[in-house]
């Protein structure tokens, strides 16, 4: 009988070796010899091959799986483990303080975008004239945006 299996391994657990194979007929002509062998159909015979394969795949898996995880929990630990550097050294060191003869100062802030200030400002006069009463600007502007948002999303739920 010519066998053109090759195997991989030499862990008699992973697949049939020419001592496994040995064994196995040992097994089957002791049955024979009680009486206690029965031969398995071919459905039996291929549901316990794939039902191995199974198991094969399962434990390759986990296997591999745990491989994963001790590297992951080998990372963590060496980044838990790093030295702390130099800048954190650093923290603890006093900070020059500034020299007193030079001044700092402040910049003005500069809106987020270009607002026609002198035409809002011409506006909240006319505004303060006739009501008695000069808006915010922030809610000014606040209040306008909503609106042009409320009227976008208005015409978008037609579309």
């Amino acid at each position: 009988m010519s066998n053109s299996y090759v195997r991989k391994t030499d862990n008699p657990k992973m697949a049939w070796s020419d001592e496994r194979m040995a064994e196995y007929s040992k097994q089957c002509k002791k049955a024979h010899a009680d009486g206690t062998w029965h031969k398995k159909s071919k459905k039996a015979v291929g549901l316990a091959i794939s039902n191995g394969r199974k198991e094969a795949v399962k434990r390759k898996n986990r296997s591999n799986g745990q491989k994963r995880r001790h590297a992951l929990a080998k990372a963590t630990q060496a980044i838990q483990n790093y030295p702390a550097t130099t800048f954190s050294e650093n923290l603890l060191d006093p900070a020059p303080l500034p020299e007193k003869d030079v001044v700092v100062k402040p910049k003005k802030a500069k809106p987020a975008f270009n607002l026609p200030t002198r035409k809002i400002e011409a506006l909240f006069d006319l505004i303060e004239e006739n009501f008695g009463v000069r808006p915010n600007l922030n809610e000014f502007v606040n209040s306008a945006v909503e609106e042009k948002l409320a009227k976008v999303v208005k015409a978008l739920r037609k579309n």
